[in-house]
């Protein structure tokens, strides 16, 4: 009888070690902690190799503290003798031909790029391939094929299956793999394709709150030892905690002590975002709420819903006459949302789209709208540090949306 030879794989995608969230340097050492929990982990599940999908460092221009990070964990995984195969992603990616920070680390022998030459041994192989925008992402994965029995494909990329913003669908992988590591979207999810599974980690800990998950934040554990891949999911326990609820004024105190209930029993302070919705509601209102909830809590975001707010108006906009409109109903993203609708009428919607994430032209509307609320709230009352009032960006985008659905009907009705 052929002995099974046993072939164990960590995989781990977007750590981005050096992101510093809401400026907090605890929020630093989170994702450092959550990083060096994950390796630690797959050194005590004795896996053969560590395979990283993208994003290691969440700039690159990495702080030192991010390097050493990294290097504390990848020593611990060659003193095992565990190779750490990695392909970069957008972030670990410089913008110009600077030198990446991972070849740094690759010139010190503590990682393989998959993404320059597969990584071979014995049986199985892992072969990579960086970010890449679509056009020359969809060239590449025509050439790549495996290089042994068992290879595994390293990508980071997103897939339709996961965005309607992604690059590529599932069936545009190449086939021939039994397993496909994928890395850039941050929830865990697993994905049959071409007879095999591809799967997303996840991030290793919260970036954003689109991050969030009841099956909580960590890395995979697959064993790859028969035809097929089998995946398990590992929780960190070392993931801030977040607290996310919403109350009605009235009740917002009762919702209060709850919450300062749950969070005092929490062995890390949570984040805690609370949405207060109510009449004509002020900052001032939720002060109180906020400064108790504070007392348990690393950080505490309050959003206030005026039920009574002022809606924009269908407006019936012509060619000659839907730039003025624009501008008259969200000034904070009217040139954002003029390129849209012009490439909506020329057809191009997905690649302005596209174009306009990868910009530098997001950022700065962001910054836009930032000043602009900070302009309007100086005539009325400045929020406290932490209360999110009417202007933020995210309202101002639905906003935005709304509009150009009703362009969109009345071209329709037209």
């Amino acid at each position: 009888m052929e002995r099974r030879c046993v072939l164990l794989l960590a995989h781990l995608s977007d750590s981005h070690l050096g992101y510093r969230q809401y400026g907090l340097v605890e929020r630093e050492r989170d994702i450092y902690s959550c990083f060096e929990e994950a390796i630690d982990r797959a050194i005590e599940e004795h896996v053969d190799v560590v395979v990283h999908s993208g994003d290691l460092f969440h700039s690159p221009s990495p702080p030192p503290q991010a390097y050493r990070s990294a290097i504390r964990s990848l020593k611990k995984l060659k003193r095992c003798g565990i190779p750490f195969v990695y392909v970069m992603g957008q972030h670990d990616k410089p913008k110009t031909q600077a030198l990446a920070p991972l070849t740094v680390l690759e010139d010190m022998e503590l990682l393989h790029h998959a993404g320059d030459k597969p990584y071979v041994a014995g049986d199985y192989s892992v072969v990579g391939l960086d970010y890449s925008r679509r056009q020359l992402l969809v060239e590449r994965l025509q050439s790549i094929k495996p290089v042994t029995k068992k290879s595994i494909l390293a990508l980071h990329v997103l897939l339709k299956e996961v965005s309607p913003l992604g690059d590529i669908s599932a069936s545009e992988l190449p086939k021939g793999f039994i397993y496909y590591a994928l890395g850039d979207y941050h929830l865990f999810k697993e994905i049959k394709v071409h007879g095999s599974l591809a799967v997303y980690p996840g991030s290793s800990e919260v970036i954003s709150l689109n991050d969030l998950s009841s099956l909580g934040k960590g890395f995979c554990i697959v064993d790859l030892s028969g035809d097929e891949a089998i995946v398990h999911f590992q929780r960190l326990d070392g993931v801030r905690p977040r607290i996310v609820v919403k109350a009605d004024l009235e009740s917002v105190d009762d919702v209060a002590k709850r919450v300062v209930s749950q969070a005092s029993a929490m062995k890390l302070k949570p984040i805690v975002h609370l949405t207060v919705r109510g009449v004509n509601i002020k900052c001032r209102d939720v002060e109180r709420v906020k400064e108790e909830i504070s007392k348990v809590s690393l950080r505490v975001f309050v959003t206030l819903e005026d039920v009574e707010a002022i809606s924009l108006q269908p407006v019936r906009a012509t060619a000659s006459s839907v730039e003025e409109t624009i501008k008259a109903a969200i000034p904070g993203m009217s040139d954002v949302v003029s390129e849209l609708y012009k490439a909506y009428r020329s057809g191009g919607l997905h690649s302005e789209l596209e174009r306009l994430f990868n910009s530098d032209v997001w950022i700065n509307w962001a910054d836009t709208v930032k000043a602009g609320a900070v302009k309007a709230e100086a005539v009325q009352q400045k929020p406290p540090r932490g209360v999110e009032d009417q202007a933020k960006p995210s309202q101002v985008k639905a906003r935005s949306s709304t509009l150009l659905g009703w362009i969109k009907r009345d071209d329709r009705e037209a």
